[in-house]
């Protein structure tokens, strides 16, 4: 009888030795829900919640030869799942594993005690098993070239569901909801002034009278001037006529702010197809198809970089064939040089518009003046989408892969006040929020520098030109020596190293006096145009062909020699070195051209297409769809409970929904926050030369 016992204790050891030595390391809470899991998954007969939590593992897939190794399992399964006694229900958990050179993501659901820690303990300890089998298995090291017996462990993370709210992730929601109720509360205040002065107005002969809140276009349209002028004079009055009631004060701060937030007024504004003055009609399309442009490289790039399951498939289909030069956005997103390009064309004919109607000429107010009009047109709408991104991000149910959008969402938390101060490219830039918005920063501190242009422009030609030289000259030496020195990639960094990716980003790519060269292109471009604007410049047409011919060849040769370039080398070549320094400015070079020969009268069939009526509503919103089309990706991508796999034509469904989501999306930013904003300036500071800027 004593052997018996003994017996039956050394078998009861070594069947619970397992869950034994983890005990001080695991909960007990935890432990014990795991335990009766894994009991009732084990029996003879499953119960249905525990086949339901092991049915939500992720399982090893097809097509690991091509990147399929990351195995999520099924999210809303797992959380869906509750225990009939309900002691936990199903927590979904990732475990990302470091093993036999391979690193990726295995999807586990555990009862919901159970914290991260535990989680990671129990998968070190290989306690989570089905008949036998590890819920890990089977190993990658059949699929991976250098295979080992060593393992890096793995560690893992657990869904929360949705982001924690704090006082940060509070004042965005607030004004983000106040960027909606204004323009309604604005649209309803016109509307019922108008019904009102409708019903006591007395119209002669039966014709009914103008209707400010029935969007009367031609209406509105001579009233604009008259409007502002009488805003302008009220405003005198108030500083004249001592300290009148505050109630009057703030009820006409008040009426004229509600009629700058109506759509009465922004409507008719957002679908005027009139160009200012000298305006060149082509830049609307080049506008818009440089934004599509970019759209369709991040919408390509930032599903593959974390949401494809034949990642491999793509880099090799995509990355080194010409014939997906837009999917891809060419040599890594020449269409943002060009939007730098038509920034410094239109800056430089602002100021120099200014600088004509200033009496004193470009003085220190005009130049602080031109200043606060950018930082008016930039910032409203910038702030609004930093805000924007956190609310969604915060009330957002994420699946399987949230970790992208809690990167986004803790960045914002940490370094929103660089976007504010418009230094995000060179503070936290590695944890940058809303990371696409380093270019208002590019070009805000390239539109600092334009009036010390323009200024040596006015005293001497001579010294502009040499000045041009050496600007032109100090960026390409500093993005030569930039790229070998940190041995940057220089065609396309998402073939490179995680390291040189980083540094390509930190270094060279959001840095001012890299990109600096595509600005001062269109800069001087515009003082050139500008000086010489009654006058024509081409005075042949043999000249117009020359000139189209070094542009297209220009533009031929930066393309078809980034797919030459090899960045295998550890140290970039001179000759890569070169290439990184003048291609982005060669590009601009041969766009400025388009923009030229259009705006002389030998586009031809290009300027037509450039001019099309069409292209004039989309460019009037291209600002706000180049600022909220990434949150529309990254919000897509973490939405999905399963990993996207590419073949071209998902690709191409994918960039057009996200193009017709961004539209519709860009005109709401638009109506609600940009043309409100900018309607309120004009009030403020009265009518102006058209803005400098891009969009």
């Amino acid at each position: 009888m004593m052997v018996l016992t003994v017996l039956f204790c050394l078998l009861s050891f070594q069947f619970q030795l397992r869950f034994v030595f983890p005990a001080r390391n695991i909960s007990l809470k935890c432990m014990q829900d795991t335990d009766e899991f894994l009991s009732d998954l084990n029996s003879m007969e499953p119960k249905e919640y525990a086949l339901r939590m092991y049915d939500s593992v992720g399982k090893l897939g097809s097509n690991i030869l091509h990147g399929n190794v990351d195995r999520l399992g099924s999210y809303s399964e797992c959380l869906s799942t509750h225990v009939p006694s309900g002691n936990f229900q199903g927590q979904y958990c990732k475990l990302h594993i470091l093993q036999d050179g391979a690193d990726y993501s295995v999807g586990v659901c555990v009862p919901s005690s159970c914290a991260e820690e535990d989680v990671t303990v129990m998968s070190q300890l290989d306690i989570l098993r089905f008949r036998d089998a590890s819920f890990l298995a089977p190993p990658l090291s059949l699929f991976t070239m250098n295979s080992s017996t060593s393992s890096g462990g793995s560690v893992a993370t657990c869904a929360t569901g949705k982001f924690h709210l704090d006082t940060f992730v509070a004042v965005c929601l607030f004004l983000t909801l106040l960027g909606l109720v204004l323009p309604l509360a604005g649209t309803l205040y016109v509307a019922a002034r108008g019904w009102g002065s409708d019903h006591r107005a007395s119209p002669a002969h039966g014709t009914p009278s103008a209707i400010y809140g029935s969007l009367p276009l031609r209406e509105l349209e001579r009233s604009e001037q008259s409007h502002r002028v009488r805003w302008t004079r009220y405003l005198a009055h108030l500083s004249l006529s001592g300290t009148p009631g505050r109630g009057k004060r703030f009820l006409g701060a008040a009426d004229h702010a509600l009629k700058c937030f109506s759509w009465q007024k922004n409507v008719p504004a957002i679908w005027s197809t009139k160009m200012p003055g000298g305006t060149c009609s082509a830049l609307n399309g080049i506008r818009v198809l440089s934004l599509l442009w970019i759209m369709s490289g991040h919408t390509s790039q930032m599903t593959a970089w974390l949401s494809l399951d034949n990642v491999l498939e793509w880099k090799t289909r995509v990355l080194k064939n010409p014939l997906y030069l837009y999917s891809r956005s060419g040599p890594f997103y020449l269409g943002v040089d060009t939007f730098f390009l038509i920034s410094g064309w239109l800056s430089a004919r602002s100021l120099l518009k200014m600088h004509q109607t200033s009496e004193k000429g470009l003085t220190a107010k005009v130049i602080l003046r031109y200043y606060f009009i950018r930082l008016i047109r930039l910032q409203p709408l910038h702030m609004y989408s930093v805000c924007l991104l956190v609310a969604l991000f915060s009330l957002a149910p994420w699946g399987p892969v949230w970790e992208v959008p809690k990167f986004h969402l803790d960045n914002c938390r940490q370094a929103w006040w660089t976007n504010l101060l418009l230094l995000n490219n060179f503070l936290l830039v590695r944890n940058s929020c809303n990371g696409w918005t380093w270019y208002l920063a590019n070009d805000f501190q390239f539109h600092l520098m334009t009036p010390a242009i323009i200024l040596v422009h006015g005293k001497s030609k001579h010294v502009l030109v040499l000045l041009g030289a050496v600007l032109f000259l100090a960026s390409f030496t500093a993005t030569a020596l930039l790229t070998v020195a940190h041995g940057l990639p220089v065609p396309d960094p998402s073939e490179a190293s995680e390291n040189a990716t980083a540094l390509y980003f930190l270094e060279y790519y959001t840095k001012p006096y890299c990109r600096f060269g595509p600005f001062l292109v269109g800069l001087f471009l515009s003082i050139f145009m500008h000086q010489n604007h009654q006058a024509n410049i081409l005075k042949t047409k043999a000249q117009a062909l020359l000139g189209w011919i070094c542009s297209l060849s220009i533009m031929f040769a930066v393309v078809a020699l980034a797919y030459t370039m090899d960045d295998t080398s550890v140290t970039p070549s001179a000759a890569a070195a070169l290439y990184q320094a003048l291609h982005r400015t060669l590009w601009a070079a041969a766009v400025g051209w388009v923009v030229f020969a259009c705006q002389e009268g030998y586009g031809g069939l290009v300027n037509r297409l450039l001019s099309c009526g069409m292209w004039t509503f989309l460019a009037g919103i291209s600002y706000a769809c180049y600022l909220v089309h990434p949150t529309l990706i990254i919000l897509y991508n973490g939405l999905q409970e399963t990993l996207i796999h590419y073949t071209d034509t998902n690709m191409f469904y994918l960039f057009s929904g996200h193009c017709l989501l961004t539209f519709i999306a860009g005109l709401g930013l638009t109506l609600f926050v940009e043309k409100p904003c900018q309607e309120l300036k004009r009030c403020l500071l009265g009518s102006m030369p058209a803005g400098p800027g891009t969009f």
